[in-house]
């Protein structure tokens, strides 16, 4: 049976426009709290649907999601990205999936973690120099830090560190841009007039002038290093036999250093805050870490032995989603449950309103990791837990990102506490990705024993 879909009409146009610009996540739990979990918006010039509904996102993102592509916000990552696995579509994108999917296979993961180790021991050693300051450290700084040093290592083997260091700076300032184009598209055209928009042309080019480089020296070099860049530059299509372009190679590099330490950083922070929070969970935490690894760095086949640590991080990212929405434009008219859908309709999928949704979750505000035990995960609802998306376009690098952080974590708490900086209140702000503003102040010492 055809039914309508609730409209959200309160504010006056003008008042709906800028309470979704300007926190689109209080926004959404409002026009939730009053028509349901599939609702849409009148905004003028285009509708815009509302969902954390987990029956219409797997329809959308699962079972029917040949309808539905990437939302017209995913130009504005272009302009960094490029035709990456992140913003493409259609065939192309499943021609780089299908080069790409092998690089992130259990035995090609096994061959990057001693890297990861690696990168991880040093920075336990500059860690231990800050130990005890007076002054606060923004554990949200830090956490940016090292998973960027170890994608870039994973990536290119860390063989020149000004350049890592270089396209470190040159991406996170080109991103910014892209991110105030995201959250202000009105504002667009005064990019062009103030320069700003010149300022990132500039930054990209050097980012490409070092990949560019890069690709080059690896193509004419004997040796092979066990890394991404390696892996992506010997896949080959198995239906036609082609590789990637030079092209296609930096759109690949940049998207996986993007969405490769970006997400995890992130949630890395958020735990470390619900660490902080909830001193039991630590404490059963460092009890796993020390049965299983004692003193010594973790190997990859510990990680299946520290499944408490992975509970952690999977309620992190239920409470703290990273990827807290995800974008999608109806190619086609459907129906969902019922309920009428045009062509092209925006989609706004709120996985953070969804690990929320207090018809799946009990006592959903509350930070609980044994909700994510073996015994509990079996009665589940799959559908209710997206931290890396759902269906075909599913985020590519779940496991190295589990794998990484994990790998953090595990190390890190055995031997740190981040304590909370009085005077500062944690709070979510829903960028690009979802992050704490202003980040975490923390005052970093050693564990008692």
């Amino acid at each position: 049976m055809r039914k309508e879909v609730p409209t959200y009409r309160k504010k006056g146009l003008f008042g709906r426009m800028k309470a979704l610009f300007r926190n689109p996540l209080n926004f959404s739990a409002e026009v939730r709290q009053e028509l349901g979990d599939f609702a849409k918006v009148d905004l003028g010039f285009r509708t815009i649907y509302l969902v954390s509904n987990p029956a219409a996102i797997k329809h959308i993102l699962q079972t029917n999601n040949k309808r539905y592509g990437k939302s017209p916000a995913y130009e504005q990552l272009k302009l960094a990205l490029g035709n990456g696995l992140v913003t493409s579509k259609g065939d192309f994108w499943r021609k780089q999936r299908r080069l790409a999917q092998p690089s992130f296979h259990k035995k090609r993961l096994e061959e990057l973690f001693a890297g990861m180790v690696e990168e991880t021991s040093k920075y336990l050693e500059r860690l231990e120099a800050r130990k005890d300051r007076e002054s606060p450290t923004d554990i949200c700084e830090e956490m940016a830090k090292i998973t960027a040093t170890i994608v870039l290592r994973t990536l290119f083997s860390a063989d020149n560190k000004a350049n890592l260091k270089l396209l470190y700076e040159t991406i996170n300032e080109a991103q910014e841009y892209v991110l105030y184009r995201t959250n202000y598209p009105f504002l667009i055209p005064f990019c062009y007039l103030n320069g700003r928009h010149r300022k990132f042309k500039k930054q990209l080019k050097v980012f490409d002038d070092i990949i560019y480089e890069i690709i080059n020296q690896r193509k004419e070099s004997t040796e092979q290093p066990a890394d991404l860049l390696s892996m992506l530059l010997r896949a080959r299509d198995e239906e036609t036999g082609e590789g990637m372009s030079d092209q296609q190679l930096r759109d690949e590099v940049i998207t996986l250093f993007v969405a490769g330490h970006e997400t995890s950083a992130n949630a890395l922070s958020w735990a470390w805050y619900a660490l902080a929070k909830n001193p039991a969970v630590k404490m059963k935490l460092r009890a796993e870490i020390a049965a299983v690894l004692g003193d010594r760095m973790p190997s990859f086949d510990d990680l299946k032995a520290l499944p408490y640590t992975k509970q952690v991080l999977a309620e992190t990212m239920r409470l703290y989603p990273p990827a807290w929405v995800v974008g999608r434009e109806s190619l086609a008219a459907d129906e969902i449950n019922g309920w009428p859908i045009q062509k092209k309709e925006i989609f706004l999928l709120n996985i953070h309103a969804l690990h929320r949704h207090p018809d799946f979750w009990e006592d959903p505000e509350r930070f609980d990791p044994e909700r994510f035990a073996v015994e509990n995960v079996k009665t589940m609802s799959r559908q209710s837990y997206l931290p890396f998306g759902s269906g075909p376009r599913m985020c590519i690098g779940n496991h190295f990102a589990m794998m990484e952080m994990q790998l953090l974590l595990a190390t890190l708490v055995r031997k740190f506490d981040f304590t909370l900086s009085d005077g500062h209140t944690v709070t979510g702000v829903p960028l690009i990705v979802y992050k704490p503003k202003g980040g975490i102040p923390v005052h970093i010492t050693g564990v008692q024993s």
